[in-house]
């Protein structure tokens, strides 16, 4: 059963204790999912400050009326974790969503599957940005490679992807069973290759240039996008 604090209906003094006493309260490996009536970013850089290496941060939704956020207890805390680790984390976990709205949307649950397929649209175009705007530049200043190499490969691969999303997310809105198939497996046909080359390739090259200071400033600034 997922774990949800909504806090709307709190006082806003009251609001950042519960969230961190609800945080404790986890074990390593537990989330619940956080439910704001604004973006909470100033709370995304308290955690940074006070749980650094201990948390990931997941957003869910993005407005305008309502943020959800998922929040989880790392199984293991360091401070000093790999590109390769938080971004394969994120992988899964894409994985795992793309496969509840797979079942409701097998189920006739249309009104779940398009729900699942909104987090998991938002959850790839964010870890598309965070490629994009954080990681590609900084393997790109490191390496001199841009117009060849793994980046200039991903971003093609990123163009052909997201109009792919644009498709299943209109099947799944109009429920258009057969379009989402065949969107879907066209989909999943790419990012498997993909994510293996970005897994195997482009996440430990850059773990293996980056310093650890820099590792962790890719993925801090990677978790407010």
């Amino acid at each position: 059963m997922e774990k949800i604090l909504d806090v709307r209906e709190m006082v806003p003094r009251e609001r950042h204790p519960r969230i961190f006493d609800t945080f404790k309260g986890l074990n390593p490996g537990e989330c619940f999912v956080l439910v704001n009536d604004h973006e909470p970013r100033p709370l995304l850089y308290q955690f940074q400050n006070e749980h650094d290496g201990e948390f990931d941060w997941w957003p869910l939704e993005q407005g305008p009326q309502v943020w959800r956020v998922e929040i989880a207890k790392r199984k293991v805390n360091d401070p000093n974790r790999t590109i390769t680790e938080y971004l394969q984390t994120d992988h899964r976990r894409l994985d795992s969503i793309m496969e509840r709205f797979q079942n409701a949307k097998q189920t006739g649950r249309w009104e779940e599957a398009s729900r699942d397929f909104r987090e998991f649209n938002l959850g790839l175009r964010r870890h598309i940005q965070i490629e994009e705007e954080i990681l590609f530049p900084a393997f790109e200043d490191k390496t001199g490679m841009r117009d060849a190499g793994p980046t200039f490969v991903m971003r093609m691969e990123h163009t052909e992807i997201k109009g792919l999303l644009e498709k299943i997310l209109n099947a799944a809105d109009s429920k258009n069973a057969t379009q989402i198939d065949e969107s879907s497996r066209a989909l999943l046909n790419i990012l498997g290759d993909h994510n293996m080359k970005e897994e195997h390739i482009l996440y430990p090259e850059s773990d293996g240039i980056f310093s650890d200071f820099e590792k962790v400033q890719v993925i801090k600034k990677a978790q407010a996008v």
